[in-house]
């Protein structure tokens, strides 16, 4: 009997989250070696192109090894789940953007050097490799629903998908272990908050238009450094 054969959707998933987990213990032991300094705010995005890296190698290993799966659907569940997802997304976006404008407006009287940030500065595409955040956002969104969270539903059935969802936030909580607490606790709540929407609609492009904007649009406007 193979060893795929030998093991269980559930079991298959477990095995993988644990895997991912002591790759990512691993890559922040082995990051000042490969860097050449400790791991610091102003470096963590390249532990970040670190576990996109290896999350990309497991999931295949595990997909062709194991009944892991990849659920491809995630990206074309049908025209009106897609409009419908893009449509609440952009709502939530929109105002997101306006939330983050006004406290920029508000930092300003009260901070002299964040008024001296440029609003869309040349959008900081050459800091901490930001022209790649696009691609970042489309390939952990697919990795924690389409993968992640799909295969945790499809494994313990018997729960509701609230189940699902905090499991998969749990997870990436986890998987951020090498941030401070606040972005480790926020990284857990986007999670969670684009979990909800991928559950009602099965798409996973409204997930990645709300990542993007939490990511990115904070920097850009100038609320963080």
């Amino acid at each position: 009997m193979t060893i795929r054969k030998r093991l269980t959707p559930a079991l298959s998933t477990l095995l993988f989250l644990l895997t991912a987990v002591a790759c990512q213990v691993v890559a922040i032991k082995i990051f000042p070696h490969v860097v050449g300094s400790t791991l610091i705010e102003d470096n963590a995005y390249i532990l970040t192109r670190m576990m996109e890296g290896y999350l990309v190698v497991l999931t295949v290993i595990f997909a062709v090894f194991t009944r892991f799966k990849i659920h491809f659907e995630c990206l074309n569940p049908g025209k009106e789940r897609v409009k419908k997802d893009l449509i609440i997304s952009a709502v939530i976006s929109v105002v997101l953007i306006g939330g983050l404008c006004v406290v920029r407006v508000v930092q300003n009287f009260f901070f002299p050097e964040i008024a001296a940030r440029p609003w869309f500065g040349s959008l900081y595409l050459g800091t901490y490799m930001r022209w790649f955040y696009p691609i970042s956002a489309v390939l952990q969104e697919i990795f924690v629903k389409g993968v992640v969270e799909d295969n945790i539903s499809a494994s313990c059935k018997k729960y509701n998908k609230h189940f699902s969802v905090w499991m998969t936030a749990l997870f990436f909580f986890v998987l951020h272990m090498g941030y401070e607490l606040p972005m480790m606790f926020g990284a857990a709540i986007l999670c969670a908050l684009t979990g909800y929407l991928y559950e009602k609609n099965k798409s996973v492009w409204g997930s990645i238009l709300i990542h993007f904007v939490i990511g990115f649009m904070p920097k850009i406007i100038g609320v963080s450094r």
